[in-house]
């Protein structure tokens, strides 16, 4: 009973993506209550049920990791995004987001990509570091 209302066996998302739904996950990696190692595994298993990595990563879901967040905002974290606009453009433009752009209260004036997993944003070792522009996801 438990496979069919525990949505964390719900990973065969073929179908969905077959008519081509895309899904944008996010998860703050200082969570006190779910692990966002958690969300990793439930991405990848996901991705490996509904046709390999490359494929979802490519024409259907990605994965944010928000480094200092807590569950769902707050914390020392920039954690002021907009995935609702990254889905409108992937679905009605075919832009699959990369990256998008955090801010938020704890950093003044600071700005980061979040880039989508597995990448990170690394510093390019030039502009100003307190701007996501100087921020290359790898």
């Amino acid at each position: 009973m438990d496979r069919l209302t525990n949505t964390a066996y719900w990973t065969n998302l073929s179908s969905y993506f077959g008519r081509g739904g895309k899904m944008l996950f996010y998860h703050g990696v200082s969570d006190p209550w779910f692990s966002a190692n958690d969300t990793v595994n439930y991405y990848e298993r996901m991705a490996a049920d509904s046709g390999g990595m490359e494929l979802v990563r490519e024409k259907s879901s990605r994965a944010f990791l928000v480094p200092g967040m807590g569950h769902c905002s707050s914390g020392a974290a920039l954690d002021r995004f907009d995935l609702l606009s990254a889905v409108v453009d992937w679905v009605e433009d075919g832009k699959a987001p990369d990256a998008v752009v955090a801010t938020g209260p704890a950093f003044p004036g600071r700005s980061r990509p979040l880039c989508a997993y597995p990448q990170q944003a690394r510093y390019k070792g030039q502009g100003d570091p307190e701007s996501a522009a100087s921020f290359e996801c790898k």
